[in-house]
């Protein structure tokens, strides 16, 4: 009897352990909950559902929302949209009254500047339908596709040169702008007739570049304009309508509202950056080495650039030597026809010798390693462009390519299947559109084609570049026959070899199975 009653007891005592035991652990368990877990495990089970219930509906708060504020909207009677002579003469006038009668030096915080922007149609071959210009007060929305293109009035396509010397040519005032550099060669590529690329741009300051100076804790360059207007003056830049059709016209409200932000936030960043500076005399000294250093490439600094390319070089180098280096070469390298030709830069070789094939496919690669096997065609297949090889022989025979001169305009008549080009070739030639815009665009605005590139030697020589080729007609005769324009004329023209390649061979009628669009 004793030891029943021992057993019992010591049964209810272990029992009572592990009572307190699964206690202790529930309180640790409630401890780790946050406070809201725990006050809704303690309501009724009908309050708890009630929870579960607006938990599902309310989404997740946007932390990125709540600490910044969006950016101000430009008031709508600030932004103007510029589409006729009117317009651009009172933006002209705008921009040249930032640097009337202003001596820089006399307010190093506040110098004239100008932000500037541009949008165009995604895509590689599509030309720039808008140009922002803002200012300290307002906003110009400029419609290149109705003021720049070579069909428009000439007072207007003047009034439109007028307006970008005014911007780009003036010394006083800075150009404000995130990697703008780009956007000038596009723009160059789409109205390439505008005088205003006789001269270099004046005083283009990069805001990336000049954060990165101004800020004492130089905050990364690896940032896009979004990341930029947070980090410096602390808002929100919604870039929604980035990607949006801007040939479209018209514009939607947003579109609208976006291009003015985008132009306008420029300014603002320019203005915070400079007060970063401590000393006014470091202002102007640190403005001229932003205006010298340029872009950042590719997001980095310009010196752990240059170590990367040198390294790049050496690996290069070391592939060429020793039984292995062959095979890695050419793991690194890219089939020709897979790669994107770099064509707005090429365009700045217009006229110029780039030697033979090779050379050709050094000029379009960038920095780009291309792998090539020549197959005999007179053509290179890139992915977003061909390249067409010609070579003449003596002006008075005739052969399968033909020039002639029409109303300043220089065309070609081209017999692909003489030089070996394939079916696809000569289709892809005849699909070729430049970026360049020849005529007002209303509506919907032009469908972007296939790039075509010129390259043209008298053998044994070497080629030279003659820039874009667009189709503009066909044969009646053959159909296996492109008819093209010489959209880079006006530069090939100055080049030392165009009269031995081009300007002897010009005819001045066209020629009779040639029927021009």
């Amino acid at each position: 009897m004793r030891t029943a009653l021992c057993v019992a007891h010591a049964s209810s005592a272990l029992d009572a352990r592990s009572a307190a035991t699964s206690r202790a652990q529930k309180c640790v368990s409630l401890a780790r909950l946050s406070r809201h877990e725990q006050r809704r495990r303690a309501a009724p089970a009908h309050e708890r559902a009630s929870v579960r219930v607006c938990a599902a509906v309310q989404a997740p708060p946007n932390v990125k929302s709540d600490k910044y504020a969006p950016l101000p909207a430009v008031p709508i009677e600030n932004v103007h949209w510029v589409d006729d002579l009117e317009g651009l003469q009172r933006a002209t006038a705008a921009v040249r009254a930032q640097t009337a009668g202003v001596n820089v030096s006399d307010n190093v915080r506040l110098p004239p500047c100008v932000g500037l922007d541009a949008e165009w149609r995604p895509g590689d071959n599509t030309p720039v339908a808008l140009l922002q210009v803002a200012t300290r007060d307002e906003v110009f929305l400029i419609d290149l596709l109705a003021t720049a293109p070579r069909g428009c009035a000439p007072e207007v396509i003047e009034a439109t040169d007028e307006l970008l010397k005014a911007i780009l040519w003036e010394e006083k005032l800075y150009k404000l702008g995130f990697s703008f550099g780009y956007d000038v060669k596009r723009m160059k590529a789409s109205y390439s007739h505008l005088s205003v690329w006789d001269k270099t741009c004046k005083n283009l300051v990069d805001v990336k570049q000049l954060a990165y100076a101004a800020s004492p804790n130089k905050m990364s360059l690896r940032c896009g304009l979004a990341v930029l207007t947070r980090q410096v003056i602390g808002c929100m830049l919604d870039k929604k309508e980035q990607c949006s059709d801007w040939a479209k016209r018209p514009l939607t409200a947003s579109q609208r509202a976006y291009a003015a932000a985008d132009g306008y936030s420029l300014c603002l960043i320019f203005d915070k950056c400079l007060t970063m500076i401590k000393e006014d005399d470091d202002v102007l000294r640190i403005l001229t080495e932003v205006v010298e250093a340029g872009e950042p490439l590719r997001g980095l600094p310009r010196k752990v650039k240059k170590v990367r390319v040198l390294k790049q070089k050496e690996r290069a180098k070391a592939a060429k030597r020793g039984g292995q280096g062959k095979p890695c070469q050419f793991a690194r390298e890219t089939a020709l026809e897979e790669a994107n030709a770099d064509i707005l830069s090429a365009l700045e070789s217009v006229g110029k010798v780039v030697g033979g094939r090779k050379g050709a496919i050094e000029l379009l690669a960038g920095e780009q390693d291309i792998r090539h096997k020549n197959d005999g065609r007179n053509v290179h297949a890139w992915a977003n462009a061909t390249a067409v090889f010609v070579s003449v022989g003596k002006p008075q025979t005739r052969g399968p390519t033909t020039f002639w001169e029409r109303d300043g305009e220089i065309y070609m008549k081209w017999e692909g299947k003489a030089g070996g080009a394939l079916d696809e070739d000569i289709a892809r030639l005849r699909r070729s559109k430049s970026s360049e815009v020849t005529k007002p665009v209303d509506g919907e605005g032009d469908v972007a084609g296939d790039s075509a590139l010129l390259f043209i030697r008298r053998p044994p020589g070497q080629y030279m570049f003659c820039g874009r080729l667009e189709n503009v007609g066909q044969s009646t005769s053959d159909k296996d026959v492109a008819v093209c324009r010489l959209v880079d004329a006006e530069s090939v023209r100055t080049s030392d070899t165009y009269f031995q390649l081009i300007g002897c061979r010009l005819s001045d009628s066209v020629p009779s199975d040639v029927q021009v669009v």
